[in-house]
């Protein structure tokens, strides 16, 4: 268990927060090897650069560190894992304990009694001392349902960081845009990375162009709509970004190459197709997907499901890596492509 990382992932959609992982760490060049996952959770093999890669840009990932030791779901369990946990690293440092169940599991553990559980483990004689308000080192257990995961917290998120950019404090604000925290997973989709160019072809409001533009992409945006290029422009400004925003087809190869795409396509909402269907419109994105992409470049694009987007991807070339559903309300589910460039 020990050398192993623990990720408490969000539970806002079951399949997404795991493919964030996969797509972050293959655009930093790290080697990723899943140990095994659980109902928001994964356990990864340690290797440099994990932690601060997903603590940089990661949406989905709450918070994670060194996997101490897992045990069942019983006190008695918690009990004998802990007194053979090696807890040397808190010599003469000040610790707290904190436990947190995902859902429903263990539902009948009392939380406060499994904190002291693992707060009593922990030898007297190595020094360490108890400090709930700010301690050197915290120390978490997670209830999941395989079992109770306690490990050393190495980083958080700030989640709180896109609740204070919601698209409403923005200059201009139109209604039906992606929060900032679902595209910057779809950024972290595309598989770009600090340095890339990215792009956005129907970049509307510009909430993927501020996602990418944060991370250090070069974010290049293009809309048909010249209201929604403008109010882009005064978004990105506002945050003091320096995007390339453009108006026009963005299925036009308008940009000749990209590293990575990513892109929530109007759908025929209102006049913003210009006329068009909209699996015209999606096959024309995945036919400029293709050959704007450098070599294994990533697209990451939201379609209604009914008109099959993967197979449209695959029809013009792409090859179809993973497709998350995401139900948006009854009439409408939307399905989450990502294809690469061959």
């Amino acid at each position: 268990m020990p050398g192993n990382i623990f990720l408490l992932l969000s539970g806002e959609h079951p399949t997404l927060p795991y493919g964030e992982v996969r797509a972050i760490l293959r655009s930093e060049g790290i080697e990723f090897v899943e140990i095994e996952r659980d109902d928001q959770a994964l356990i990864i093999a340690h290797q440099a650069g994990i932690e601060e890669a997903l603590g940089s840009r990661a949406a989905l990932v709450m918070e994670g560190g060194e996997l101490l030791g897992r045990t069942g779901l019983s006190m008695e369990s918690v009990i004998r894992t802990c007194s053979g946990i090696d807890w040397r690293f808190l010599e003469g440092r000040s610790f707290g304990v904190r436990a947190t169940r995902v859902k429903r599991h263990w539902d009948g553990a009392d939380l406060q009694r499994l904190e002291k559980a693992i707060g009593d483990a922990i030898p007297r004689s190595i020094g360490a001392r108890v400090d709930l308000s700010g301690p050197e080192k915290w120390i978490r257990a997670v209830v999941s349902g395989g079992g109770v995961y306690i490990y050393s917290l190495n980083f958080r998120t700030d989640r709180g960081a896109f609740v204070r950019r919601r698209p409403k404090t923005r200059p201009y604000f139109h209604p039906g845009v992606l929060e900032p925290k679902i595209s910057r997973v779809f950024v972290n989709l595309s598989a770009a990375r600090p340095g890339d160019l990215f792009l956005d072809p129907f970049c509307g409001t510009g909430g993927f162009l501020i996602e990418a533009a944060m991370m250090r992409m070069y974010a290049v945006g293009i809309d048909l709509d010249l209201r929604m290029v403008k109010g882009a422009v005064k978004n990105t400004r506002f945050y003091g970004l320096d995007c390339g925003v453009v108006h026009g087809d963005g299925t036009r190869g308008i940009v000749r190459t990209a590293d990575g795409i990513a892109t929530d396509p109007p759908y025929g909402r209102g006049t913003s197709t210009g006329g068009e269907k909209v699996e015209d419109l999606i096959r024309g994105l995945a036919r400029m997907a293709r050959d704007t992409l450098k070599r294994r470049g990533r697209i990451c694009f939201a379609s209604p499901s009914e008109i099959a987007p993967s197979r449209i991807a695959q029809e013009e070339g792409l090859r179809v890596i993973e497709e998350h559903t995401m139900r948006v309300h009854k009439s409408l589910t939307r399905v989450i492509v990502v294809a690469e460039s061959v």
